[in-house]
């Protein structure tokens, strides 16, 4: 097998003095001017199955050989490889050509993309953090979010703290795999309603029902709509000032 560099090189040769003519995701022509969202996405597609091609002849043959199965899997890529950044599509083909003993799924692809190694597991990030010593930054932004005052003058078995790390550590680690910036606010205090229980759910549910109800009769909410509105039904009516 060639070398993975120039393999990736050899890749992006070929894309790149390939056809220009403007197309859709499928292969369809695009007119001028119009503008597509998925540019993005469908290079980076291209690019995948460019190195399939080199790096599997045989296998791609077999499966992509005619010209709509491989433009009906491309359309199916472009929605799983959209949210993924350039560095991320390269850190995938790499391992795809220096890991995989298979052409990948789209899922398995995702995961190589995704995949960060040399990264410490929540125990090892956590002792780190407790010495002041990082050999990630991961670990330095979890230290960080968490409180490097606090963590300094903490113990091992400080169970409140670590739990506190270890969710400032696991989203750290999200945003990583993600390809987002490490740095940032984590919220706190916020509710969801995925932390709600089941009751309050129904109880919010049923009151907003009752909202609705009380709109669509037209019953006033305000207190003085209110009033105004009982006097009007009783037919009594308050005189204009002289």
């Amino acid at each position: 097998m060639e070398p993975v560099d120039e393999l990736l090189r050899g890749v992006h040769e070929t894309l790149s003095t390939s056809s220009t003519t403007t197309t859709g995701e499928t292969g369809e022509p695009v007119r001028e001017g119009v503008i597509d969202l998925d540019a993005k996405a469908r290079r980076a597609v291209k690019r995948v199955f460019a190195t399939l091609k080199t790096s599997y002849p045989a296998w791609y043959e077999k499966h992509y050989g005619h010209e709509q199965a491989e433009r009906l899997a491309k359309r199916i890529w472009i929605t799983g490889v959209r949210p993924l950044t350039d560095a991320q599509v390269d850190r995938g083909l790499q391992r795809m050509v220096l890991d995989a003993d298979f052409p990948p799924s789209l899922k398995e692809f995702i995961q190589l993309c995704r995949r960060v190694d040399g990264l410490p597991d929540a125990r090892g990030a956590w002792g780190q953090a407790l010495a002041g010593r990082y050999e990630h930054d991961a670990v330095r932004v979890a230290a960080r979010l968490t409180g490097t005052y606090d963590l300094r003058r903490s113990r091992h078995d400080n169970k409140a703290l670590f739990a506190q790390f270890e969710r400032n550590y696991a989203i750290v680690l999200r945003r990583l795999e993600n390809g987002e910036p490490l740095d940032g606010q984590v919220l706190t205090g916020i509710s969801h309603d995925s932390q709600k229980s089941a009751a309050d759910r129904a109880q919010e549910q049923a009151e907003q029902q009752l909202r609705h109800r009380i709109k669509a009769q037209g019953i006033p909410q305000d207190g003085a709509e209110a009033r105004q509105a009982l006097l009007a039904r009783l037919g009594i009516g308050r005189s204009s000032p002289a």
